[in-house]
């Protein structure tokens, strides 16, 4: 069976633009489907964003303490006292116990 050229060129362009007409109409629903598992991911990623921020923040106070107890004489002395329990020689340390509260009987 003979098929002139034109009718072949139109029929191979007809198929075409079905075929592009039905991957137009088809991909933007795949696309716009979630997986589950992506929200989950997103939902890790922002929380190991936020850890992130929070860690960050923390290295810089600590930074900050650093260099302050490298220069201040103040914060050294403050850190002395309160975390290592150190006392001029002519004071005189009181400890106070707290009262323990008993159960009753």
């Amino acid at each position: 069976m003979y098929v002139r050229p034109a009718f072949r060129r139109w029929g191979i362009r007809c198929g075409l633009a079905l075929g592009i007409a039905i991957a137009i109409g088809y991909v933007p629903g795949q696309v716009a489907r979630r997986d589950p598992r992506a929200a989950k991911l997103e939902g890790q990623i922002e929380a190991l964003t936020a850890e992130g921020r929070e860690l960050a923040a923390r290295n810089a106070a600590l930074r900050r303490e650093i260099a302050a107890l490298r220069s201040d004489i103040g914060a050294i002395e403050n850190h002395a006292r309160a975390d290592l329990g150190m006392v001029y020689p002519d004071e005189i340390v009181l400890r106070l116990e707290r009262p323990r509260v008993s159960e009753a009987p």
